[in-house]
């Protein structure tokens, strides 16, 4: 386990981690072995490629059943994999699988990648992991193959089916039939109902399952599960029903979406795209043919996210929450930010903000940016895709393979930064201390806002 013994903070551990699978990635998939023989990606398709799948976005410039052969979407199926759990979770698998102790250091940057609170039982914890992580991604594959086998065959079907559940559960957005996402099968509740199912369960966070293992091993009710894992649960069910019942009635009567569906199928196609701006990236309708306000409403939506230490992105709905919360208390002048009989602590509320500031100044500044470099597209098209590469979605107006090179590379750095977090990166790129003189308490004085 030589690479844990390179001296570098935990967060620079995980920046290079995922830039080297991004290589690694991008030069397999240009492997002859990896290409279809009528391909059209070229080595800079194949980069895009490996940033969204190790991102688990979803946006790309070739679509993958035209682009690789079965050795290549093998290696997008690692890639997801790894995207979806990092590569230092295999590392730390590898290491306890051996035997060997991990070093407090090892064990924080583990813990880092995961977004976990603290260090007790995380040997477990990772075990656990792999092992829920596997066994869902069975299961949705065993499921989607009722679908997929009778539809493509024993070999084909099976495969897709794998490659599918893989992507869902990673909340990745990538599939291997085509180049229009899921949209033949907006009226299939079944395959809608699998699919969101994996996104969801991808989306909650290993900390919650962690919980109730934890908790059915121990035989214990429900109403012992931690703050954490109650508060996820009642704000994805009530984020999830205002996203379906939001685009239910801002595309009731478009035509190009759902206007023409019967109301259950207008209920499956609205409850799908609420999950998948979770950080998903399939889709069943043509983001193209959406209303504004509806592509609006979905931007707000991918960028809360899914739960912290999950597969999801955005800001995290618990980031959201603390926001809402502390702004609560700011305006009725409590002098503690309560929420659900428990304070939440100064720490978590400065960590918060600063969150969701770089996170916001960084949607601004990709969006700036790839204003200048492809003006040409309809403003609210490219603020929709900078938002969908920030939170790692990967829905696209169908605009990414149109996009300049400049504006590509926009969009991979903005995946990137993503899926490790802005903070994160400005944290590993910082290596100077700050000076003595940022840590003195100066002469406190008043400024008006």
């Amino acid at each position: 386990m030589s690479f844990f013994r390179i001296s570098l903070t935990p967060t620079q551990r995980i920046v290079l981690s995922f830039a080297g699978v991004i290589v690694v990635g991008s030069i397999l998939l240009t492997l002859p072995i990896s290409q279809l023989p009528n391909s059209q990606a070229h080595y800079w398709d194949n980069l895009f490629t490996a940033v969204s799948m190790v991102c688990v976005t979803g946006l790309f410039t070739q679509p993958v059943a035209s682009s690789y052969t079965a050795f290549g979407q093998i290696i997008c199926m690692i890639l997801m994999q790894i995207g979806g759990l990092s590569l230092l979770s295999f590392v730390g698998l590898i290491a306890l699988q051996a035997r060997k102790k991990l070093s407090f250091v090892n064990l924080t940057t583990l813990q880092e990648s995961f977004s976990r609170a603290d260090t007790k039982n995380f040997q477990g914890f990772i075990l656990s992991v792999f092992r829920f992580t596997f066994a869902i991604e069975g299961l949705g594959a065993l499921l989607l193959s009722f679908h997929f086998v009778p539809q493509f065959g024993w070999a084909k079907g099976t495969f897709t089916s794998i490659f599918l559940a893989i992507s869902a559960f990673c909340n990745a957005g990538f599939d291997n039939m085509g180049s229009s996402s899921l949209v033949d099968f907006v009226e299939n509740p079944y395959l809608n109902l699998v699919v969101a199912s994996l996104i969801i369960m991808g989306g909650l966070g290993f900390s919650v399952w962690f919980d109730f293992q934890s908790r059915l091993d121990r035989k214990q009710t429900r109403r012992r599960l931690s703050f954490h894992t109650k508060i996820v649960l009642s704000l994805t069910v009530t984020i999830l029903s205002i996203g379906t019942l939001l685009t239910l009635i801002t595309e009731y009567n478009n035509p190009s979406t759902i206007g023409n569906f019967s109301f259950g199928h207008k209920l499956l196609a609205s409850f799908f795209q609420a999950v998948t701006m979770r950080t998903a990236g399939f889709a069943t309708i043509d983001y193209t043919q959406t209303r504004p306000i509806t592509l609006l409403i979905y931007a707000f939506q991918m960028m809360l996210g899914g739960a912290p230490g999950g597969t999801a992105g955005g800001i995290k709905i618990t980031t959201f929450l603390v926001l809402i919360a502390y702004a609560r208390s700011e305006i009725m002048g409590l002098p503690h930010t309560n929420f659900k009989r428990r304070t939440i602590d100064n720490l978590t509320i400065r960590k918060t903000i600063a969150v969701f500031i770089v996170f916001l100044s960084t949607f601004l500044l990709g969006l700036f940016a790839i204003s200048v470099t492809d003006a040409e597209k309809p403003l609210r098209f490219l603020m929709f895709e900078v938002m969908s590469a920030l939170a790692t979605v990967g829905v696209s107006a169908n605009l990414t393979a149109t996009l300049s090179y400049a504006g590509q590379l926009i969009i991979m750095a903005l995946m990137f930064f993503g899926r490790i977090g802005p903070m994160s990166i400005l944290v590993s790129l910082s290596t100077k201390k700050p000076p003595k003189s940022a840590t003195l308490q100066y002469a406190k004085s008043s400024l008006i806002v």
